[in-house]
């Protein structure tokens, strides 16, 4: 109960290292220390929930055997950073995407916006005539799933009514994704590996997701040493599904490798790591907003990266409120990008 778990695995962080330790930049504070990789991204019971103070731990033992054969798929993958194009093997290659899926799903982004994605998937559903989260999550009947439809077209909105919820929000929303994120990675994803010429840093978010409308996709951006990009590019519109194990290589020029270095530094929310100190973050994020680089900004996301450890023993409901409500709960978890 209450171990210290990481949302990025140790094996990664080490790649990062000099002499054993990590330069860690503290967002909030602008400041840099040295830290061991035992000491960053992880929190005291991230992945546990705890109800009525009985411990599942089921999500950090799923996670830890997705861990254990993740170094062979980062050697596969340093050696394909130096061919045109690689076939993986098939359990490397599916390694590799099921650990970016729990990447994804574990992140303190994810974790922190966990309730506002919750109540907005039920308002749409109920918006578009269906009510499959209130089905899969509280078997509703369908005299009450009647009811919330009504309540619905009357205006009112729905939002969670409970105490210390976060964490269990969290841990249904993962189940709920992290199969399908798999599913993205695996049969619509082009991944690549690509060798840097500057060293780049690992933020709290480890997996960076970018849109980019000149190419019209989502890049995945994961650094995996400091100077090796793993990017994963997913075409906007219909997909066309893949059962390839192919990973690119490559070299980025020192443009293209200024460009994801610096969407990766605005990307971290508390925290982001590095081999060595960077000079002037704050200019370096000023420079990434100013090529239009935009993330949601998170509420209080240290707050929930130490959910894990407070025990919900309430009843996990439901209310109906004014739309202007709604707006105020989701806002208190996430809010659009600064301009």
């Amino acid at each position: 109960m209450n171990a210290n778990e990481h949302y990025v695995s140790q094996v990664l962080l080490r790649r990062f290292t000099v002499d054993g330790h990590l330069q860690s930049y503290q967002v909030k504070a602008d400041k840099w220390r040295r830290k061991s990789p035992r000491k960053v991204f992880s929190e005291f019971g991230y992945n546990q929930l705890l109800i009525d103070g009985q411990v599942d731990d089921s999500l950090e033992q799923a996670f830890s055997k997705v861990e254990t054969p993740f170094p062979i798929t980062l050697k596969a993958l340093e050696t394909a950073a130096g061919k045109p194009s690689t076939e993986l093997p098939e359990n490397i290659y599916e390694n590799l995407c099921w650990y970016c899926a729990f990447l994804k799903r574990i992140s303190p982004f994810a974790k922190t916006v966990a309730p506002a994605d919750f109540v907005i998937q039920i308002n749409q559903e109920l918006e578009n005539g269906s009510a499959k989260t209130l089905i899969e999550v509280f078997n509703f009947p369908e005299q009450v799933i009647q009811y919330f439809r009504k309540e619905h077209i009357l205006g009112h909105r729905v939002i969670i009514d409970s105490k210390n919820f976060l964490q269990l929000v969290y841990r249904i929303q993962f189940r709920r994704g992290y199969v399908l994120d798999y599913s993205m990675f695996r049969h619509n994803a082009r991944w690549t590996i690509c060798s840097s010429p500057i060293e780049l840093p690992l933020s709290d978010v480890a997996l960076v997701p970018l849109s980019i409308k000149a190419h019209k996709a989502v890049f995945y951006l994961l650094p995996i040493g400091p100077r090796l990009l793993l990017k994963g590019q997913i075409n906007w519109g219909n997909q066309k599904s893949s059962t390839q194990t192919l990973v690119g290589g490559g070299n980025l020029s020192a443009e293209e490798a200024e460009y994801w270095f610096d969407a990766v530094c605005l990307s971290a929310i508390t925290e982001l790591v590095s081999s060595r100190r960077i000079p002037d973050m704050l200019a370096v994020r000023a420079r990434a907003k100013a090529k239009e680089f935009t993330f949601q900004k998170t509420i209080n996301p240290e707050t929930a990266i130490s959910a894990g450890v407070e025990n919900f023993n309430a009843n996990f409901g439901l209310r109906f409120v004014s739309v202007e409500e709604y707006v105020k709960f989701v806002h208190s978890f996430i809010q659009p990008a600064d301009k």
